[in-house]
């Protein structure tokens, strides 16, 4: 009986990883056409991830200014800074060039483009988050990585935190964005709401979170989750806690399980706009 069980149970493990690798093999073979694509353009794609790593870096040249004056805001360093600015823009970097509609969502869905992927046999959801995207997001990953390496204090077990809290963040301002994009089954239009929640996060999570308190505070780590795609991250860079990092992967399984939900939910009750779109 007990043989049974645990062969039926490693049945099913290796039925999971399977669709696992099947589903990272889908997204992965989307994001190499879509690199593909892009490179068609080559000096158009150069030009767009070499801006937004020139951009990235102006904005610390502000901070250095700042610190320059002070020696920490409220406890936070320049240091912290920088891992502030390099784990946000690794993880929007890597949301928006692998799954690029993912700020469109909403317009995806109140224009009745959903229509084209519920005709395929993929999970719709995913198939329209890969269908497209953003590379310049890819210049968000570079300055990431470059000024968490160049600008503070680096090990391998360092250097591998940062890159596991960054996809656990990664994860987490996806699920949100597909969060503020299912808004559009129930009330029609949300691209404006949508894109106001996903500019307030990134806004704060472009400051100190030690300098929020109170109720705001309170927001940043619940409605607008800044607290887990960026504060979560630098705490544990800054000192590892296992109770912290229990809480990020925690909250990031919810996350993706109140994402899949709600858009699901949604999808149940979709109607098709007028809009007829062909794709080939």
């Amino acid at each position: 009986m007990m043989s049974t069980v645990g062969r039926a149970a490693a049945r099913s493990a290796d039925g999971a990883v399977h669709r696992a690798a099947r589903t990272a093999g889908f997204v992965w073979e989307h994001f190499k056409f879509n690199v593909a694509s892009a490179m068609e353009y080559r000096w158009s794609f150069i030009s767009q991830v070499s801006f937004m790593v020139l951009n990235d870096f102006l904005l610390l040249f502000f901070w250095w200014l700042i610190f320059g004056k002070v020696q920490t805001i409220d406890g936070w360093t320049f240091s912290d800074v920088i891992t502030m600015h390099a784990v946000l823009a690794t993880s929007y970097g890597l949301s928006v060039s692998v799954f690029g509609n993912v700020n469109r969502l909403a317009r995806i869905i109140a224009e009745g483009q959903l229509d084209y992927y519920l005709l395929l046999p993929r999970n719709p959801l995913l198939h329209a988050l890969v269908s497209r995207s953003d590379l310049s997001g890819l210049g968000d990953v570079a300055f990431g990585l470059a000024a968490f390496c160049l600008f503070t204090p680096v090990t391998p077990g360092r250097l591998a935190l940062f890159v596991i809290v960054s996809l656990a963040s990664c994860a987490v301002y996806t699920c949100f964005a597909v969060i503020a994009g299912s808004i559009a089954f129930f009330i029609g239009n949300a691209q404006t709401i949508s894109l106001q929640l996903l500019g307030a996060l990134i806004t704060f999570g472009g400051y100190p979170g030690s300098i929020f308190k109170g109720l705001v505070r309170a927001v940043l780590y619940s409605v607008i989750p800044v607290g887990f795609v960026v504060y979560v991250p630098v705490s544990l860079l800054r000192s590892f806690s296992v109770a912290h990092f229990a809480g990020l992967l925690a909250f990031t399984a919810a996350i993706v399980w109140a994402a899949s939900g709600l858009f699901g939910a949604g999808l149940r009750r979709y109607e098709s706009g007028n809009l007829v779109s062909a794709r080939i």
